[in-house]
């Protein structure tokens, strides 16, 4: 999607898209929408990763033609990374950060032999960095545990589709999923497990229930063996299971609020999360504590950054009672996050990365 979208806003720009595949027995080639797509044997190692000889000997041959190609790897701590990385010292690299966490983080949160093998990985990554010339993260907070030295770090997360994301009237999107339109609907959509805090949305509705009978919750997107599955179903929230892509915008635009409580230590560098984006952009407010990573000029225009289940409860009731209200949400995340915009940042900051080896 980011190689696409990219060459959708960039045509005059050469744009492929590699991917290592351990079930593949060799390279296989694709074009789709102007975008040379290649899938790259590799020996799979178990906790570590993929290496690709092949993708690596690839590499070469991109490196001897010239240095305007700028090479850019989805996510790190991996094996793939490091190997790759390690071999384009003094060639144009750029890293996107998704969420995953270095491993001087990984190693002060485990204990025994994960925390070793997370130490282990410290040397690799501090010499990987070392040739990273631009690093996107999703949350300013990883900015501590990354490896210091000279590479530009901004922050930057995936593009949203508005075309996609219609915002309906919340009447008729209510009428299309046969809800009351009288009622009062908070939206969760992911697994039912504690990655986000599923739990507390749910001890915020059972507190809220015993207070109002106007107020109901949705949860979309989640199966009978997720971990909060039962506790879910117990509470009476309205559980809807796996949808299409496409159908979420409906629930997204009949809701008055998203709510994503917040992450755990585990997976801390999340960021905003695709599907505050993308209620944004149905006009539905957010709550939830991945808003930090919102820009700061439209934060509080957008819903309340809050994490902790008294705020929580807070922010629901000041929203849906309406002593609060949110215009303009789909302007003001198009702004930010289209893919349009996205793209064109990004070329710059490339353009920007070539003058240095011009030199």
């Amino acid at each position: 999607m980011c190689s696409r979208k990219f060459k959708e806003y960039n045509h005059d720009i050469k744009v492929e898209c590699w991917k290592t595949d351990y079930k593949a027995k060799r390279i296989y080639e694709r074009k789709i929408s102007g975008v040379t797509f290649k899938i790259f044997p590799a020996y799979n190692i178990k906790r570590l990763g993929d290496y690709s000889p092949k993708l690596l000997r690839y590499i070469k041959k991109e490196m001897l033609k010239n240095k305007k190609v700028i090479f850019n790897i989805e996510s790190f701590r991996h094996l793939l990374f490091y190997s790759v990385a390690l071999k384009l010292k003094n060639y144009p690299l750029v890293v996107q950060n998704n969420g995953e966490a270095p491993a001087v983080y990984k190693a002060t949160i485990s204990k025994g032999i994960k925390k070793l093998y997370y130490l282990a990985q410290i040397p690799f990554e501090k010499k990987a960095f070392k040739n990273v010339d631009l690093m996107y993260i999703l949350d300013n907070h990883i900015r501590e545990f990354l490896p210091h030295n000279e590479t530009v770090i901004k922050q930057q997360t995936l593009g949203v589709m508005p075309e996609i994301f219609v915002p309906l009237n919340k009447k008729a999107a209510r009428r299309l999923l046969n809800l009351d339109p009288n009622k009062k609907y908070l939206l969760y959509v992911g697994r039912l497990n504690y990655t986000k805090r599923a739990d507390l949305l749910i001890d915020v509705f059972n507190e809220l229930k015993k207070e109002r009978q106007d107020i109901e919750l949705i949860i979309v997107g989640t199966k009978v063996n997720n971990p909060l599955y039962n506790y879910a179903r117990e509470s009476g929230a309205k559980i809807y299971g796996l949808i299409m892509h496409t159908e979420l915008y409906k629930y997204l635009a009949a809701a008055d609020v998203y709510v994503l409580p917040k992450y755990t230590k585990t997976h801390s560098f999340g960021g905003i999360g695709l599907l505050p984006l993308e209620a944004l952009l149905c006009n539905t407010p957010v709550i939830g504590g991945s808003l930090y990573n919102f820009p700061k000029e439209n934060r509080n225009a957008v819903g309340f950054a809050v994490s902790e289940k008294d705020q929580i409860k807070e922010a629901i009731l000041k929203i849906i009672d309406g002593k609060v209200t949110f215009d303009n949400l789909r302007e003001i995340a198009i702004k930010h996050y289209s893919w349009e915009n996205i793209s064109h940042r990004t070329l710059h900051d490339y353009k920007e990365i070539l003058k240095k080896y011009r030199g």
